[in-house]
């Protein structure tokens, strides 16, 4: 079984949390869904969300069709109460089966890899701004302090979702973190890799993390799922609805954040140390 931790807050400027978490240990399933809609409307179409796509795969619907039977059950919500009409929720959900996890995701909340010191998102996302920079109009740098950086392009229940899915090979010891858009809003790729090579534990990961977008500012709601993959679990079946992506471009953090990780920590700084004399004798000797 995997190991895992889970957080999430409501940030400074809400008293609401219209972020979900679930996830079902016997399923290798975990999501996040974040609402929104209004006071109350969000917090009941991210709850929707995540009950109804858990349901749908326990019962063997496919990754997409659960997140396309989310969406339908949030329109019947808001079509039955006045004041839930256009409430919609993002979701991301990953299922680990044998070497593998399979994602679905519709809206900007993500999923991270974390492996061997190297960070890098692995899902896209629905968003204006990722249309914008996609389209070359705008840098990942600028588009942090785009106006409209949480306009979303895709959400259930609201218009017509295309879920997305990918098909990500694991090695033992990776980390996944699957993350509403709070977390991103506040800290960059690079301070979430400087957070995790802090710790060598995950069952910490989701707290810290939580808690450092909060004192950044916690401008929004912020959940996170923090999964270590350990052992492959035999007792699923491939998805057929999928799309198999490489593991992709991984963003180094640094060449020393690699090293803390290495399992052979020791002999790599040995064998520096003794290049290191080795070169400043001959230096010497050449002055002579």
């Amino acid at each position: 079984m995997s190991r895992f931790s889970i957080q999430t807050d409501s940030g400074t400027r809400y008293d609401e949390n219209e972020d979900a978490v679930g996830y079902d240990e016997s399923l290798a399933l975990w999501l996040v869904a974040d609402g929104m809609g209004g006071h109350a409307a969000g917090e009941v179409a991210s709850k929707i969300a995540r009950d109804t796509f858990i349901e749908r795969i326990r019962t063997g619907e496919s990754h997409t069709q659960a997140a396309l039977s989310a969406h339908s059950q949030i329109v019947i919500s808001g079509d039955e109460h006045e004041a839930q009409s256009g409430m919609g929720s993002t979701i991301v959900a990953m299922q680990i089966i044998d070497e593998h996890a399979a994602l679905v995701w519709v809206g900007d909340s993500r999923v991270y890899l974390w492996r061997a010191g190297h960070l890098s998102v692995v899902t896209r996302d629905h968003s204006y701004v990722q249309t914008l920079i996609d389209q070359g109009q705008l840098s990942d740098a600028t588009a942090r302090n785009h106006p409209k950086r949480n306009m979303v392009t895709q959400v259930l229940g609201v218009g017509d979702p295309q879920p997305e899915t990918a098909y990500l090979s694991l090695r033992p010891g990776d980390w996944l973190i699957l993350c509403s858009d709070g977390l991103n809003d506040e800290l960059t790729d690079g301070e979430i890799a400087e957070l995790l090579e802090s710790t060598y534990d995950v069952s910490n990961v989701a707290e810290l993390l939580v808690s450092q977008a909060v004192q950044n500012g916690g401008r929004d709601n912020v959940s996170v799922i923090a999964v270590e993959y350990e052992n492959p679990s035999k007792s699923h079946e491939i998805p057929e609805d999928v799309t198999v992506k490489s593991d992709g471009e991984i963003m180094p953090t640094a060449i020393w954040a690699s090293i803390r990780r290495f399992p052979g920590r020791p002999l790599v700084l040995g064998l520096i140390a003794a290049l290191a004399l080795f070169l400043a004798y001959w230096i010497v000797i050449g002055f002579r």
